[in-house]
């Protein structure tokens, strides 16, 4: 009968202790894994971390970016908007003044001497006229010429450096002169070949009073 019981004791307690063995290995495991749990969630932690540094950087400098590109800009408008206006000193320039005067003159030459040529009918209709074409070809040279000067002396038209606006007052200037001059060598040509063919036609009518001729 003892040795029944014992066995059954002994049986009884060997289910318990692999209970207990079981259980106990269970819990280490649930330890390790959360452990491991433990571990990644710290490495994520750290991944978003650096994330979130990354994207407050790409962010502050494209803020930058945006900020430097905007000032940039403005200088830039600041630049362009100074080039139109117009420094005093070259809108008091002499030459301003002297290029009027020219253009003035050349209308006065031409004017001049197509009221004389109408008066004096000397030269033929034909001629008269191509002395009124060459006029008006070259006042129209000179009307883009005053167009111009006006487009450079006057604030916001142009955009343009005091050297540039400067460079431009010296050519329109030259090429005023040029035209002036020609105006005044073509109504003195025209001049002298009306004077030369009145001069003939007076010699030619002494002549024919000289010899009678009717």
């Amino acid at each position: 009968m003892k040795k029944y019981l014992l066995i059954f004791s002994l049986t009884s307690l060997l289910p318990g202790q692999s209970r207990a063995q079981g259980t106990g290995g269970f819990f280490n495991q649930q330890a390790s894994k959360v452990k491991i749990m433990l571990t990644q969630i710290a490495g994520y932690e750290t991944y978003l971390h650096a994330i979130k540094s990354g994207y407050g950087i790409v962010n502050n400098g494209l803020n930058t970016a945006n900020a430097m590109k905007g000032g940039t800009f403005g200088l830039h408008t600041a630049y362009f908007n100074s080039l139109q206006q117009v420094n005093p000193v070259i809108a008091n320039n002499p030459k301003g003044k002297a290029i009027s005067d020219l253009c003035w003159q050349i209308n006065r030459l031409f004017a001049a001497e197509l009221s004389r040529q109408q008066q004096q009918k000397v030269l033929s209709g034909d001629e008269i006229g191509y002395i009124q074409n060459v006029y008006q070809s070259l006042d129209k040279k000179c009307q883009a010429d005053m167009d111009e000067l006006l487009q450079v002396l006057t604030p916001g038209k142009l955009q343009l450096t005091d050297h540039q606006r400067l460079e431009r007052l010296d050519h329109l200037y030259a090429a005023m002169q040029d035209k002036q001059a020609f105006a005044a060598s073509f109504t003195a040509k025209c001049r002298k070949l009306a004077t030369d063919r009145q001069h003939a036609r007076q010699q030619n009518d002494q002549l024919k009073k000289l010899y009678g001729i009717q």
